[in-house]
């Protein structure tokens, strides 16, 4: 499968067999807040980035995901979203892949879990965001 990957590598089948998620992860756009910032902050993070998605860091260390699903719950929930913060709306044990697994991997983690969206690691540093719309870009879909 390697030499078939080696000899094929434009072709989709040659992608699933080399392409990482690593080379997939959009390095320039990483979403990230603090846990503390206001909510707003999220907003404008997840707007910014354009991923419908942010990791929520403590420091360097992620600690949550924020979703634009958590964000229309959250306003659907509160009447007033003042004084809240990433920490009240995040989702805790956010679903993370290593950055260097082959990226039909992702996929196939992603459709298993139903989402669309999960937080690339370097061992533990967050590096970026796999999203379904990258799969379906290089032709893993």
């Amino acid at each position: 499968s390697s030499d078939f990957a080696k000899y094929h590598p434009g072709g989709s089948l040659g992608k699933r067999l080399y392409l990482r998620v690593s080379d997939l992860v959009s390095k320039n756009q990483v979403p990230s807040v603090q846990q503390d910032e206001d909510v707003k902050k999220v907003i404008v993070e997840i707007s910014k980035k354009m991923l419908g998605v942010t990791a929520v860091l403590d420091r360097e260390k992620v600690v949550g995901i924020v979703t634009d699903g958590d964000i229309r719950r959250m306003l659907n929930k509160y009447d007033n979203i003042k004084g809240l913060t990433a920490k009240d709306i995040m989702t805790t044990n956010p679903k993370t892949i290593s950055a260097n697994t082959l990226a039909i991997k992702a996929l196939e983690q992603m459709q298993k879990k139903g989402i669309s969206q999960l937080l690339a690691m370097d061992n533990d540093t967050y590096i970026g965001v796999i999203h379904l719309h990258n799969l379906i870009n290089e032709g893993i879909l």
